[in-house]
């Protein structure tokens, strides 16, 4: 006898391959491109549009998905919210100065209403 319907067993497969999921597929510029998610540095919210940042190369690759919709794609032990126009990939933290993020040479800054969540991650991991 099977338990539960198609539909709920095709959702349950579905959210066990995005927790291993290491990559997404986005549109930029007519191209289809797989991205990995340990290349992303991170991600700067322009109206519509989503500019990625991509470790090892010099321009973002940019998309049309706003900030919101595309953050919803990312796994969210790796990235985090910390702007309303930025998001930023944990892993390529290199440090943290007052209220701004240094990745490389961009510096992303901290908005208030993103500092608590932002800082109890930073204690949990230190």
């Amino acid at each position: 006898m099977h338990v539960g319907s198609p539909k709920t067993n095709s959702m349950r497969s579905a959210t066990k391959h995005a927790k291993s999921k290491k990559f997404i597929f986005i549109k930029s510029e007519y191209k289809i491109i797989k991205l990995r998610f340990d290349d992303i540095l991170f991600c700067e919210g322009l109206k519509d549009y989503t500019q990625i940042y991509i470790k090892g190369k010099s321009d973002p690759l940019l998309t049309l998905n706003n900030l919101k919709s595309f953050s919803s794609k990312l796994p969210s032990d790796e990235f985090m919210r910390v702007h309303r126009s930025y998001i930023v990939s944990i892993s390529h933290i290199d440090s943290i100065v007052r209220n701004e993020i240094y990745v490389g040479k961009k510096i992303i800054p901290i908005g208030d209403s993103f500092k608590a969540e932002f800082y109890d991650m930073v204690d949990l991991n230190s």
